[in-house]
């Protein structure tokens, strides 16, 4: 038996599984996400998820995958971090299914030929191209290797835009609300079209078609998400008080955020806007207000008058490393972390911050990054910091805003 006749029967086996696994879910978990976040998929005209292609969504929930593929008929094979297969069961479960596990803002060789393996053989690859949940609701800058993987592959590509999804559970909350998720799917680019279209082209098209404003989706819609502690978490994501400006000083309980330092005091309603009780707030919606202390920040780091200046420091940080996705994350560092231009300190260790890329918050927990090939994750003793902030930082002093968030 020749080498492709072997893929081609492996294929087989995985994708009769895949279809069986899918049937399960599509009446068990499947069936309760949709009933319980009335999710609803809307069609174009005519749309049939026909042959190979390449599906595209936004990421704003931790189901959005779920929910693509529970109102969908066909399996999709979704590119994932490859921190997530780190965890052996997950790993076991997710190469039956034939999902991809992919390293994060880099060049990832083995993955592009899985990709590719799957295409061949007439399969639907899903790809969140942000490669990141959004933090407040407003699609994050797409990477341009998506671009590259569109033009490469020669092959429909789909879209899934969600809208609903982000204010059903917010990336910073610790808890579900429950209103309503809508996809609008789509056939954005046929191949034929595909085949005359430049990089550039390519990439309007689909940025335009994917960029998606929960805020402004919320203003014409105003849909209720009720749950319960609609405020709790917040203090990952606002961590610049907007009354006396103090950092990491926001401590929520049920519906209400309040400051340790100037008892300024702010709530959430089911709505998803902010409202004061005492103090200013610059915006009720959560997309302007991130927008309003980012620019805090970057007013801080125009004022350091030289490379030693120290921007920021918090204590109890933890440094982890790995080598690569068989390898667990080890303790590297403990101790705490500074940033200065002349590099990010982590205990007794430094980066050069010309050597750093592919910043990210992972799990909302910690702040992921590179450094000459190795991965970090960077966490706290307690939740007293907010890691998002530090990926702010960091990225400020990269000079790569938009790379990732």
């Amino acid at each position: 038996m020749s080498r492709q006749s072997k893929q081609r029967r492996i294929w087989l086996v995985k994708i009769t599984v895949h279809y069986i696994l899918l049937g399960i879910f599509k009446v068990s978990y499947g069936a309760y996400l949709i009933l319980a976040y009335r999710a609803k998929l809307i069609k174009e005209p005519g749309f049939k998820l026909r042959g190979p292609s390449l599906m595209l969504a936004n990421h704003c929930n931790t189901f959005d995958g779920f929910f693509i593929q529970g109102l969908v008929g066909r399996p999709i094979h979704y590119v994932i971090s490859d921190g997530v297969f780190k965890n052996p069961n997950v790993r076991k479960i997710f190469s039956v299914v034939n999902y991809i596990p992919k390293k994060k803002f880099v060049s990832d060789t083995k993955a592009i030929k899985q990709i590719i393996r799957i295409s061949q053989n007439g399969g639907v690859i899903g790809i969140f191209p942000e490669g990141r949940r959004c933090w407040d609701g407003k699609t994050v800058k797409i990477a341009p290797a998506t671009f590259k993987l569109v033009k490469l592959l020669k092959i429909p590509v789909v879209t899934a835009n969600m809208r609903g999804a982000y204010l059903s559970e917010p990336r910073w909350s610790k808890s579900q609300r429950f209103g309503k998720i809508e996809i609008d799917i789509k056939t954005l680019i046929d191949a034929e079209t595909l085949a005359d279209m430049s990089l550039e082209q390519i990439e309007k098209t689909i940025s335009d078609e994917l960029y998606h404003n929960e805020y402004d989706w919320q203003e014409s819609r105003k849909i209720a998400f009720r749950g319960k502690a609609l405020a709790e978490g917040f203090e990952a994501l606002l961590y610049t008080c907007p009354q006396c400006g103090a950092m990491d000083s926001f401590v929520t309980s049920g519906s209400e955020i309040n400051c340790k330092q100037c008892d300024a005091l702010y709530v959430i309603d089911k709505y998803g806007y902010l409202h004061s009780k005492r103090g200013l707030l610059p915006s009720g919606r959560v997309d302007e207000l991130n927008e309003w202390q980012l620019t805090k920040l970057k007013e801080i780091y125009a004022k350091l008058q030289s490379d030693q200046d120290v921007y920021m420091t918090n204590p109890g940080a933890l440094l982890t490393s790995a080598i690569d996705v068989a390898h667990p994350f080890m303790e590297a560092a403990r101790g705490s972390i500074s940033i200065a231009k002349d590099g990010l300190r982590i205990g007794d260790k430094k980066f050069d911050l010309a050597d750093v890329y592919g910043v990210a918050v992972n799990m909302s927990s910690h702040v992921s990054f590179r450094h000459k090939s190795m991965d970090y994750r960077v966490s706290f003793d307690n939740n007293q910091f907010s890691v998002y902030k530090w990926c702010r930082i960091i990225k400020i002093f990269i000079g790569n805003m938009e790379e990732a968030i």
